[in-house]
Order: structure tokens, then sequence, then C-alpha cells
């Protein structure tokens, strides 16, 4: 009886929601992390980014399946100068086709730096980071300019970026860029002056479902751009 008992103990185990959720593979298309298993024929594109890209790769994944293979690192990449100390890292030895990157909310409001940046600080990161990829890859690189701040103090800090303060790390940023031929894109603009339409609230950077495809469309559709000038 007992040798009885432990067996369909045994089954019931294996055929638990606990053990199949365990066993069941993380889709991509849900899980910003979860980097795809490469098509062969496709390219390779690297998203490096904060929290706004983390929220948009499943569904630029999700608009370029069947057309690129699209990965990001498994981290938050936080802000500028930490970007500089961790590129080589996250673009590694691996063959990129495009990299889309940005920073900048980070920058802005100061989450976590021991000495906050500024546009001057911001504008050195961001050109080291281009350099050391540059570097590593013969990758198409791609800067998205920063997403809008919130309307109004933000939640953990409790400050208010103003829209002049915005423009002068933007412009910084995208002279940057035209030093060293980076193409743009340029998020800021994509949200506008739909701050309140699509971030979750006036004291939240971050965007609700709409917002998110608002963004990944104009992600994919860069990327696509640069994947088939390549070809």
């Amino acid at each position: 009886m007992r040798t009885w008992f432990f067996a369909l103990l045994l089954c019931g185990l294996c055929f638990s929601p606990v053990v199949a959720q365990e066993k069941a593979k993380p889709d991509p298309f849900r899980d910003p992390f979860a980097n795809p298993v490469d098509q062969a024929d496709l390219p390779r594109v690297l998203i490096v980014g904060d929290s706004i890209s983390i929220g948009y790769t499943p569904r630029v994944r999700k608009l370029l399946d069947g057309k690129a293979n699209v990965h990001r690192p498994n981290t938050n990449c936080r802000w500028s100068a930490f970007g500089a100390d961790h590129i080589d890292e996250w673009v590694g030895d691996s063959k990129w086709d495009v990299v889309h990157f940005n920073f900048g909310l980070w920058d802005w409001y100061g989450w976590s730096q021991p000495v906050k940046a500024t546009p001057e600080s911001y504008a050195k990161s961001l050109d080291t980071i281009v350099t050391k990829m540059k570097a590593k890859t013969d990758a198409t690189l791609i800067f998205g300019v920063t997403t809008p701040p919130c309307i109004g103090p933000e939640k953990k800090v409790k400050i208010v970026v103003s829209e002049e303060l915005a423009k002068q790390f933007n412009d910084s940023a995208i002279a940057v860029m035209k030093k060293h031929g980076v193409t743009i894109n340029n998020l800021y603009e994509v949200i506008g002056d739909d701050r309140a339409k699509y971030q979750l609230g006036e004291d939240d950077v971050h965007y609700n479902d709409a917002g998110r495809d608002r963004l990944a469309q104009a992600v994919a559709d860069q990327i696509l751009a640069a994947v088939k000038a390549e070809q």
C-alpha cells in the first residue's frame, strides 16, 4: 500500500500546476529579459536602456517577429555614467546589426546617483558610451532621445524636471550623436504633449499600455529602417 501511495503522490507532483509552471519556457513577447533563440537568417538587434525601454522591449520583439532577433541586457541600464561603465559588458563579443540605446531619465532625476548628472556630464558619458560601442561593434547605432519627464513632482525624489532642463540635456545628447554620426530616434517628440494621456500619472515617468505601444512602434520602425538600409 505504501508503494502505491508514494507512486500516486509522485504522479500528482509531476502533473501539479507548480511543476508545470516551472517547466514553462519564458515568453520573449511578455518577458523583456527572456531573450529569444535566434533565427540564424535574421539580423540581431540589441536594445540598451532604462525601465522605459524595458517596457517596450517585448512589444518591439512582437512587431519585429520574423524580421529581427531582438535582445536586451538582463538589467535596467540606469543612468549614463553607469552605462559608460558597463556598455562593454552589455555589448559583449556578439555580432550585432543594430544597437538601439537610451539614457537620460535617471540623469535628470538623480535616482541612485552619488553625484547628480548635469547636461555636461551627461554628454561626456554618452560620448564614452558611443566611443566604446564603435570600438566593439560594427552595428548601426540608434539613440533614443529620452522620453519626457512627468508633469508633477516625481514620486521618489519629489522634484519637477522642467521642459527647459529636459531640453538642455536632450540638446547635449543630440550634439554628441551628430558628432559621431549616430541615428537619432526622438522619442521625446513621439510622446510630445501627450504625457497626461500616456504616462501612468503626474508623478510617474512610466507608460501605460497605449504609451508603450506608441514607443514600441517608433523604436521598431527605426530598427527596421536600419536593417533594410544594410541589406
